[in-house]
């Protein structure tokens, strides 16, 4: 569900696959919520039964008005950036990397929860909610040429001069073998096509293998980052 208070919007949905846990997701971001907008949004959240309640992804600018309202740090994310041009690495054709249809979306969804820990599962939920984060998307799947099983997914977003790698996951039993890399590179050319001018992505502090990958392909990390507040509501 969509909460507007005054000129502030914020999303209200489930945390991934745990039904539990609400996620508030900033609409008007860049800018904090007002104190009103964040306690509609925790009074909402009990309303509808979550025990506890996180914020997506947010800058210490959006994360004042939760802090004052009781929320407390979670997870720290590394943010990280990179112009599109004027080099781009070059492409891999190790991969076949094909456009993701609604029948694959059981094996990206299991694929994505052996990637990754429960914290970050996205679910169902999430996973339409990627899908829809940007005006314009590019969801793609990545297989090794010696079978059909799914290597990996990457979404992508463009909004105006900035793209977005929203979601990049690997089959654990294809990490070192490209496949990120390939990914993100796709990304990036199909970035390029549309006259984006920078590529933002974050990631955890502790996954230190994206981190190594990102910057491999030219990403820098941007001060301070991300962080991911939360509230219990049980209490």
């Amino acid at each position: 569900m969509t909460l507007r208070v005054g000129q502030d919007r914020l999303r209200l949905r489930p945390w991934g696959s745990d039904a539990r846990t609400g996620m508030l997701i900033l609409l008007t971001s860049g800018r904090a919520a007002s104190d009103a907008a964040v306690a509609a949004s925790v009074e909402s959240a009990a309303t509808q039964g979550y025990l506890r309640i996180r914020t997506s992804a947010v800058s210490l600018i959006e994360a004042e008005p939760f802090l004052r309202a009781g929320f407390e740090p979670g997870e720290q994310l590394a943010l990280l950036c990179r112009p599109i041009k004027p080099r781009l690495p070059q492409q891999s054709n190790a991969l076949a990397i094909r456009r993701a249809r609604r029948r694959h979306q059981n094996s990206v969804l299991a694929l994505d929860q052996a990637a990754f820990e429960p914290f970050w599962w996205l679910g169902k939920t999430g996973l339409r909610e990627a899908l829809r984060a940007a005006p314009f998307r590019r969801f793609r799947i990545a297989y090794q040429p010696s079978g059909e099983a799914t290597a990996g997914y990457a979404i992508s977003g463009r909004s105006g001069p900035a793209g977005y790698l929203q979601r990049l996951a690997i089959s654990p039993r294809q990490q070192g073998r490209g496949v990120g890399t390939a990914l993100v590179i796709d990304s990036l050319r199909w970035m390029a096509r549309w006259g984006t001018a920078q590529a933002w992505v974050n990631t955890p502090h502790s996954n230190t293998a994206a981190l190594a990958l990102y910057e491999r392909l030219g990403f820098d990390q941007v001060a301070p980052g991300l962080q991911v507040l939360e509230m219990d509501l049980a209490v």
